[in-house]
């Protein structure tokens, strides 16, 4: 009898959330805007609700991996100064050598634990303007990214999975 209430209520909850967000975005509570973000919440609740029980979510964060989040502002603005001496440079005439690098990666295994971890660190680390993850080959234990100017992996990165590159 709870796992019906406890759906109902999340049901409830997500839908609520989503026409808030709904109403953000038209920024306007006129009738017509109302009864179709009414209808593409229901929708929209209704297929992440059967979405998750034809596919289960195999993806289970600790609430330590989710906090090296935490970390992130200061990445972004140590890489925004180095894209911006980049671009300068590049003005002046030199150019990037734009950088494809690869770092050894430790968690492999296809456990929820695991895959929130190469969520996480691809998720995390590209947020910064130096770095984009191209991905992470599993087979071979190597996590791949470009960036504009060398720097090493960041201790974020390294805690969620990653050792130094290669």
């Amino acid at each position: 009898m709870k796992e019906p209430r406890r759906r109902g209520a999340q049901f409830a909850v997500l839908w609520v959330a989503l026409m808030l967000f709904w109403i953000a975005c038209v920024a306007t509570r006129a009738a017509h805007e109302m009864l179709l973000g009414t209808a593409s919440a229901l929708l929209a609740t209704w297929f992440s609700f059967y979405a998750i029980r034809k596919v289960p979510i195999r993806f289970r964060p600790s609430v330590r991996n989710v906090l090296e989040v935490w970390r992130l502002p200061g990445y972004v603005a140590k890489d925004l100064v180095v894209v911006l001496w980049v671009l300068a440079r590049d003005f002046a005439g030199w150019r990037a050598p734009s950088l494809f690098r690869s770092a050894p990666w430790r968690a492999n295994s296809q456990s929820p634990r695991d895959v929130a971890r190469r969520t996480l660190a691809v998720a995390y680390a590209t947020v910064s303007p130096n770095c984009v993850v191209v991905g992470i080959d599993r087979e071979q234990g190597q996590m791949l990214f470009h960036q504009l100017e060398a720097a090493p992996v960041s201790e974020m990165t390294q805690r969620l999975g990653a050792g130094a590159e290669s």
